[in-house]
């Protein structure tokens, strides 16, 4: 059995691979801003069919990190190198060659970056166990980055404090409804500390906060109108042509749509997989036509991707 149902995992003869899955955020409130810079949250996540894959071998004289697909860095700033070097705070591995195969797109609020963290620790469990087992590693997961955790757990889950205290969801999940995805990609990237630091006050005062409202996350049908993410808020003033996707899609998904994460990816939400086609050709037809009208403020260009929900093997 997988103690890590959402990290797809196995061992080879001199190494090992592990995917590494992406999340988007169905709910996310800002609480009030922390002592330590960060902030309080509460969000909803749920896991979804697009991944990264990780291979490792152990062999040669120094550790080696590749990318293909997505270019990312390469650098110790990876999360990938930086799960290697708290891995060996416990424990002595060996160089290790690493080939990461990136489909997740950075800086788009889809938690590719800590996925990937998450994988590398899992595998190298795997490889070389933890000394603390599973508490080892979400300690360690917890320091690299805040959706880390979430990662080791089996499924949609509440997370609260800066985003690593993880609760699984209770109940039935969105009614059991067959959800996909269509995830709305702009040319361009957003950092989440600005994003952060880009929200109006007044926006994170307990006037305008909202509860979590898990009933609604637990029927059919009903959960699709109780999208929202605070940070769409910051989104916007750091990147005004957010307004401009988001005022697209209320347009032609009214109600059914929200930011992941502190973005720039958008979701559109599709309970019956038999329109996703549909879906699909009206969301590429509007951006075409909005881009073509010659408007002084105009939404970049997308990419949209349909993906449906990760259902991971126990």
């Amino acid at each position: 059995m997988n103690r890590y149902p959402l990290i797809e995992h196995g061992l080879e003869a001199a190494g090992g691979w592990a995917w590494a899955a992406a999340k988007v955020n169905l709910w996310l409130e800002v609480l009030s801003r922390r002592e330590d810079g960060f902030h309080e949250v509460e969000t909803l996540l749920a896991p979804i069919a697009l991944c990264d894959r990780l291979e490792v071998t152990v062999s040669g004289a120094a550790d080696r990190l590749s990318v293909k697909g997505i270019d990312v860095p390469t650098s110790a700033d990876n999360l990938v190198l930086k799960a290697l070097h708290s891995a060996r705070q416990t424990r002595s591995i060996p160089p290790l060659q690493i080939q990461l195969t990136k489909k997740i797109p950075p800086r788009t609020g889809l938690g590719g970056g800590s996925s990937d963290a998450a994988a590398m620790l899992v595998l190298l469990d795997a490889l070389f166990p933890a000394p603390g087992g599973r508490q080892e590693l979400q300690q360690q997961g917890a320091l690299i980055g805040s959706d880390v955790p979430f990662f080791f757990g089996s499924g949609p889950a509440l997370a609260t404090g800066r985003g690593e205290i993880i609760e699984p969801f209770s109940g039935p999940f969105l009614g059991g409804d067959p959800v996909c995805f269509h995830l709305i990609f702009p040319e361009i990237g957003l950092e989440t500390s600005a994003v952060y630091a880009a929200l109006s006050e007044h926006l994170t005062s307990g006037d305008s906060q909202r509860n979590f409202p898990v009933g609604s996350f637990q029927e059919r049908a009903a959960w699709v109108h109780s999208l929202h993410n605070r940070l769409l808020d910051g989104a916007r003033r750091i990147e005004p042509c957010m307004s401009e996707i988001a005022a697209t899609l209320e347009l032609v998904t009214p109600g059914r749509w929200t930011m992941t994460g502190s973005g720039s990816c958008f979701i559109v939400a599709a309970l019956d997989p038999a329109n996703l086609a549909e879906d699909a050709e009206i969301l590429r037809l509007q951006f075409l036509e909005v881009a073509g009208s010659g408007a002084t403020s105009e939404p970049p260009p997308v990419k949209i991707v349909a993906v449906p929900l990760l259902t991971p093997a126990e």
